[in-house]
């Protein structure tokens, strides 16, 4: 009975050693799907590899136009009137005088610009004996031995029909509107009896200017040269400056001051150089 047993416990031992030397093999064995695909792969030949994205077109250049000059100026003035408001002789007059300004320039399109403009000067007021009612000498205060002076300043706009020459060259007509303010500085009149001062007196205008230029381009857009122009028709009845005045003398006596001539027109040469933007 013994050997029975043991008979069947050997039997069942070496059956499950069989079992599980099968179940190794199956489980080492490639199935026959995976087999067919590695000898697939295996004998597909290699793509190439992908080629480089092309560079980036690189944007359109626009073409540079001329659009915003902006110089400064020389410029030679004369303003022009002698007689008062009620056409008497003054006896007075401003001489010519060379001034400073700026200006800047847009150029709408190839024939029409806008500029824009300021001028300064100093001019010499030239008296006559006996003028502004004053029988005694006039000189500038506090310089006794100089001429009385008239601060001008002078600014306004411009509409210029331009005519291209060439490429460097530009020769225009301008008609404008524009604001004149004249300063006359503090005089001193010496007299026997002693001396007394004249204040200080101004007037403004309303000025239509029409001028005639020409530009040429010394280093081809970027530097140019210009010459212009003008006469410009003043507007207005002055100020203080063009009508009669008070002040006390040495003796402390009320004594009228005769006003300064009425400004009827005035004449603007500069010659400049702008730089172009």
């Amino acid at each position: 009975m013994r050997t029975a047993r043991a008979l069947v416990g050997r039997g069942m031992a070496a059956g499950a050693v069989a079992l599980a030397c099968a179940a190794t093999a199956r489980a080492e064995e490639p199935t026959g799907a995976t087999t067919a695909q590695d000898a697939a792969g295996a004998e597909e030949p290699s793509r190439p590899p992908r080629p480089p994205l092309p560079p980036a077109t690189p944007p359109p250049r626009l073409p540079w136009e001329r659009h915003i000059e902006i110089g400064a100026d020389l410029a030679f003035v004369s303003r022009l009137g002698s007689r008062d408001e009620d056409g008497n002789l003054t006896l007075a007059r401003l001489k010519p005088a060379i001034g400073v300004g700026v200006h800047a320039r847009w150029e709408i399109f190839d024939y029409l610009r806008f500029s824009a403009f300021f001028v300064h000067t100093d001019h010499e007021l030239a008296l006559s004996r006996g003028a502004l009612a004053q029988p005694g000498a006039i000189t500038a205060e506090p310089r006794e031995d100089g001429a009385p002076s008239v601060r001008a300043l002078a600014l306004g706009g411009r509409l210029a029909p331009t005519l291209p020459i060439s490429e460097r060259a530009r020769a225009w007509l301008s008609v404008g509107i524009g604001y004149d303010r004249l300063f006359v500085g503090r005089m001193r009149v010496s007299e026997p009896g002693g001396e007394f001062t004249i204040r200080e007196r101004g007037a403004s205008y309303v000025a239509l200017p029409l001028g005639l230029g020409f530009s040429f381009d010394l280093i081809q857009d970027w530097l140019t040269i210009e010459l212009e122009t003008s006469g410009a028709f003043l507007l207005g009845r002055g100020g203080d400056a063009t009508r009669e005045a008070q002040a006390i003398d040495a003796q402390g006596r009320r004594r009228t001051v005769g006003p300064l001539p009425q400004a009827q027109g005035s004449f603007l040469q500069t010659l400049g150089l702008s730089l172009v933007l």
